[in-house]
């Protein structure tokens, strides 16, 4: 199980704007190289993230992108979730309809405990705790 770069890069985009402050607008360019990601992809990012209410664009020449909930409002599961559209660790937790053995399936309270687990640590750890602990250790 991998997350995908753009997961990983939305989460340093976010982290970026949250340091930077909710009323301060960043440039596409300085973004692009304060983060490292080029601004085509960051681009890419920030019109996901602007569509779910995350993030939005003040246009002219201070404008920039800025963050528009509260960097304790923002989890990795929500970055998780909406890059990914979320994590499931086996398809039968996904879609349990299609196993002819979910039932019966001798490990899958495992797999449940596994993923309520999973998705408990993405909820729990915050921008904000990012902000204020860049070595966070779960």
């Amino acid at each position: 199980m991998k997350l995908s770069a753009k997961t990983r890069y939305a989460a340093r985009i976010l982290l970026f704007l949250a340091k930077n402050g909710l009323e301060k607008p960043v440039s596409s360019s300085q973004l692009a190289a304060q983060t490292g990601i080029s601004s085509q992809f960051s681009e890419q990012i920030l019109r996901q993230l602007r569509l779910a209410g995350i993030t939005g664009s003040i246009r002219g020449a201070k404008g920039g992108h800025v963050l528009l909930r509260k960097p304790e409002e923002l989890t990795f599961g929500c970055i998780v979730k909406l890059m990914e559209g979320g994590i499931e660790l086996t398809n039968c937790m996904e879609k349990p309809g299609e196993c002819a053995r979910f039932d019966e399936c001798e490990v899958r309270k495992a797999w449940e405990n596994l993923q309520a687990t999973l998705d408990g640590v993405f909820e729990s750890i915050t921008l904000r705790d990012l902000m204020h602990d860049p070595h966070i250790l779960l």
